[in-house]
């Protein structure tokens, strides 16, 4: 039997730690790392914090070395001896919930695990003869998602006020089509990572205007915005606006939210960027989490680029536009982008409550 890919998701909801368990004693905890080695190293060594005047970007260093790869490491479970008929994974020691994914050669790879969560597996043969036993430990903090389209990735795991983004209830990426999603892809988006709505900011463009719904079990919104919201025209601002109001609705319903543009990049990165400062997470890390596209993309997303008569640089723009809500006496990008939020910016369209705001902050962040 040849080797199969295991693509699998568990809620981090149910975790429990590894620990002593009548069928597996004291099982020792294996962590596995499953940042590829350009993400991993790229997140661990840029600190951008001093450079507020967006100046410095040094993720084109890490894609030149590392090459561009948005592809997670999987979680690698080994044994000797004969093919597995079944491996069954659970996240508690007495298997009371479990995932049973299909036979696999050794070793088998396990893509789309929550960082953190320690995952018990049992490896069985024929007759549910037991080939092994063991615990791993996925090793983040990013979960870029394998399987779907490219440039997918959970915004779960970065710092917040108080805690860190909750894994497993947003999701950012690419363009879901018809003629890019095989089943195997509608089947990781719907039965694995239980994402119930598709969130379209395609449509300002004509040639995108016919984009509709791909995924039949998910509910489906579109809102079509700029890519640009520095620029602040149109009805740009108060889309953002009702983006983020639509995910604390949905996320109060339990429901797990896919949100993109095209490639990924300039409207979902916007987004992610205000939803993320709205959490409190660091300018440093806003810059990271957008730049990271770099790492998938065959477009470069960069920090410190100025605008040109082409071409605009969403970021820089987006920061120079946030600054007109309190800057310099608010400096904060936090605080500007919450004085954003609560202002409106039409006549039809209320700005986001504090409550609103509150709700989010509560659904998604994970207290440390």
């Amino acid at each position: 039997m040849k080797k199969r890919v295991l693509i699998i998701a568990v809620l981090a909801a149910i975790a429990v730690s590894c620990g002593p368990a009548a069928s597996l004693k004291r099982a020792a905890v294996e962590e596995c790392d499953i940042e590829n080695p350009g993400t991993r190293k790229f997140l661990e060594e840029v600190d951008y914090t001093r450079d507020t005047a967006y100046t410095l970007s040094f993720v084109k260093d890490y894609r030149e070395q590392y090459g561009a790869n948005d592809k997670p490491l999987p979680v690698t479970i080994a044994w000797t001896g004969a093919p597995a008929a079944r491996i069954v994974l659970s996240t508690t020691p007495n298997f009371k919930e479990i995932i049973d994914l299909p036979g696999s050669a050794s070793p088998a790879e396990i893509y789309n695990l929550i960082p953190g969560v320690d995952y018990y597996y049992k490896v069985l043969g024929r007759e549910g003869v037991v080939l092994k036993t063991g615990c791993v430990r996925p090793v983040g903090p990013l979960r870029w998602i394998n399987g779907i389209v490219e440039n997918v990735r959970d915004l779960g795991g970065w710092q917040a006020d108080g805690g860190h983004i909750a894994y497993g209830k947003l999701y950012r990426g690419a363009q879901l089509s018809s003629s890019r999603m095989t089943e195997g892809a509608k089947d990781i988006f719907s039965n694995q990572l239980h994402i119930g709505v598709d969130l379209d900011l395609r449509g300002i463009k004509a040639s995108e205007a016919h984009y509709g719904p791909v995924i039949e079990k998910a509910e489906y919104l579109k809102l079509p915005v700029e890519k640009n919201m520095g620029r602040g025209t149109g009805n740009t601002q108060e889309l953002y606006q009702q983006a983020i109001r639509a995910i604390v609705g949905w996320l109060g319903e339990g429901k797990a939210v896919y949100f993109h543009c095209a490639g990924g990049a300039d409207r979902t990165g916007t987004l992610a960027f205000l939803i993320e400062a709205l959490l409190g997470v660091s300018e440093s890390d806003l810059s990271k989490d957008y730049e990271l596209t770099t790492l998938a993309r065959t477009n470069t997303r960069l920090r410190n680029y100025r605008a040109t008569e082409k071409e605009t640089h969403i970021l820089y723009e987006l920061v120079t536009y946030l600054r007109r809500f309190g800057y310099p006496e608010v400096s904060s990008i936090n605080e500007l982008v919450l004085n954003w939020a609560t202002t409106r910016h039409s006549e039809t369209v209320d700005p986001l409550s504090y409550e609103e705001i509150d709700r989010l902050r509560e659904y998604l962040i994970v207290k440390d």
